[in-house]
């Protein structure tokens, strides 16, 4: 059972550590270069939400599941499976489509060519981060929630 902790507990960290990251990592610029290398950059990082997290969802799930934690409809535990609900829509309906559609537009031939970044692409750009910095903090929400265990 520890083990099944030890597992769950380091894929979590593993997992979202570098989400926290994401917001920071698409700071404000007004270079197309810049965006293009951040949303880039995001992207490759993307894979350890991605792997990490849903193996951290499976793992919490199983010791739920196997574990003496109680009922599963503790403030904590239906708090924390909402909250990665929301994220999931966040990330999958909102974010990833906007992320696409604006690093598409970015390395178009057409928006190499211009002298300014267009007010659209900038706008994308900043919903894309703060998508990000919601998702960062629905996930701390999260941490408190699995560390805390309100009954």
């Amino acid at each position: 059972m520890k083990w099944f902790v030890l597992l769950h507990v380091l894929t979590a960290i593993i997992g979202l550590g570098p989400a926290f990251a994401f917001p920071f990592l698409l700071r404000r610029t007004e270079s197309i270069e810049d965006m293009v290398r951040a949303l880039h950059s995001v992207a490759r990082l993307e894979l350890f939400p991605k792997l990490f997290g849903t193996i951290a969802v499976l793992s919490g799930l199983l010791l739920l599941w196997i574990g003496t934690y109680g009922s599963w409809l503790q403030i904590w535990i239906v708090g924390t499976l909402f909250l990665y609900l929301i994220i999931e829509v966040l990330v999958v309906v909102f974010l990833n489509p906007t992320a696409k559609k604006l690093y598409d537009s970015l390395t178009s031939l057409d928006m190499k060519s211009l002298p300014e970044l267009p007010h659209q692409a900038a706008a994308m750009y900043t919903r894309v981060r703060n998508l990000h910095l919601w998702a960062s903090v629905l996930s701390l929400f999260i941490f408190a929630l699995m560390i805390l265990k309100p009954q």
